[in-house]
């Protein structure tokens, strides 16, 4: 029982410390100007060369080919993204009783929620911005749990360290001491 209150300690901690860094760390960032629109376009269309390498392939192994089609460019911080585990000085501790969520859409904006036994104690939303090579820019707008909701003005800016597979599935967030916040992707952003 003592383990597993460390463990809920320890996860708790590293997911404050990833969401909620000192303001001096914020402070020293220059403003950045906005990202422009996100091209939407690159991917709608395939190109000649696949156009006519599909043409000249076999059709009854067409369909094998679209299903194992990998993304054209780099991956893309869309979806719903679950927590699964902390490493930290070589131990790995999996999540169970904690639950943290977080939702990225394409239009910059994103949601966490993350809960214990089931019952919200944080929740945070507003937009995101990236700054390669590795940080992801929160700008939190509204904090709190539904019942306890708190409109930041101004709003808060969090730099975070983070990284994503080249698939998109599994986020990565490392926090100033070292340890690493793994979520994977429990689902995909609708497309149009």
């Amino acid at each position: 029982m003592k383990t597993a209150s460390l463990s809920i300690l320890l996860v708790s901690a590293v997911l404050l410390l990833a969401g909620c860094k000192a303001p001096e760390a914020a402070s020293n960032n220059k403003a950045t100007p906005p990202p422009s629109a996100p091209n939407t376009t690159s991917n709608a269309n395939p190109s000649a060369e696949t156009a006519n390498a599909n043409r000249n392939s076999n059709p009854g192994k067409e369909a094998d080919a679209s299903a194992t089609v990998t993304p054209v460019g780099p991956p893309q911080l869309l979806g719903t993204y679950e927590s699964r585990e902390v490493r930290d000085q070589g131990v790995v501790t999996l999540m169970s009783q904690l639950k943290t969520l977080w939702m990225f859409s394409a239009d910059g904006t994103y949601s966490r929620v993350s809960q214990v036994k089931g019952q919200p104690y944080h929740a945070d939303s507003g937009t995101f911005r990236i700054e390669p090579p590795d940080k992801l820019v929160l700008t939190i707008q509204v904090t709190g749990p539904k019942a306890k909701r708190r409109i930041q003005n101004p709003p808060l800016s969090k730099t975070h360290t983070f990284s994503l597979s080249p698939d998109g599935e599994e986020l990565r967030f490392t926090s100033a001491k070292g340890s690493v916040g793994i979520f994977k992707r429990v689902a995909k952003p609708k497309t149009p």
